[in-house]
């Protein structure tokens, strides 16, 4: 099989609804996404156990992106056991939540989440926003411009 080169997101969002908004949403883009329903599925596509061992189909992610609040653990203890692997320490991390406190906020900056975003109720908004982060990462360099945009300033206010 032939290597992609595309960048790769790894998307751990628990919410089937959300998933399936997530996929679609990167179809047009100049990426590929995966999307992982748990954490148990995402440490094995991030440390390439078992399938997830096979790096022609399944790339190790540019980018990482959770949400918190999920079934098994939190978005924020995944975000932890991830800048805790010497290998994994400089993925990139976008947290997506629809409930994220200022406290979780704090942590997650602190675990260095380079944004975090507001997870839209309106199904429209969420494609546009993932779209949008999409293009940005994928059509420049690979790494995120850094400043404060608009999303992050409001949740902080809050």
């Amino acid at each position: 099989m032939e290597q992609d080169y595309r960048t790769t997101f790894l998307v751990l969002e628990d919410d089937a609804n959300d998933a399936l908004l997530i996929r679609r949403a990167f179809t047009n883009a100049a990426c590929h996404a995966f999307v992982c329903r748990n954490t148990s599925e995402a440490r094995a596509y991030l440390v390439g156990a078992g399938m997830y061992g096979d790096r022609a189909r399944f790339p190790f992610p540019d980018i990482f992106m959770t949400d918190l609040r999920l079934g098994d653990e939190s978005g924020l203890q995944f975000l932890e056991w991830i800048r805790n692997k010497a290998e994994l320490r400089d993925l990139p991390v976008i947290v997506l939540s629809g409930s994220a406190t200022a406290k979780d906020i704090a942590v997650a900056k602190n675990l260095g989440a380079e944004r975090i975003w507001q997870k839209p109720g309106d199904p429209a908004v969420l494609q546009e926003m993932i779209k949008q982060v999409a293009n940005e990462f994928c059509a420049g360099n690979g790494h995120f411009a850094h400043h404060v945009n608009e999303e992050e300033e409001a949740m902080r206010r809050r």
